[in-house]
């Protein structure tokens, strides 16, 4: 019973991170990679708050942030 825990807990621990990186990493400046890697690593919470408060990204054409 112990290793059906472990395992759902890694599940929703991937889930989560991929969530996150999905979501804010692409919109931001640290990039979907590093904000998996930063969230699969450490945990999601940790991963969250480094991608949003890492800077938006920008155009390179317009010089604005991405509004999606």
């Amino acid at each position: 019973m112990n290793e059906y825990i472990v395992i759902a807990l890694f599940v929703v621990w991937y889930v989560l991170a991929m969530i996150i990186s999905e979501t804010l990493g692409k919109r931001k400046k640290i990039g979907v990679e590093w904000s998996f890697f930063i969230s699969f690593i450490l945990s999601p919470v940790v991963g969250f708050l480094v991608t949003y408060f890492s800077g938006d990204l920008v155009h390179a054409e317009t010089g604005n942030a991405e509004k999606k």
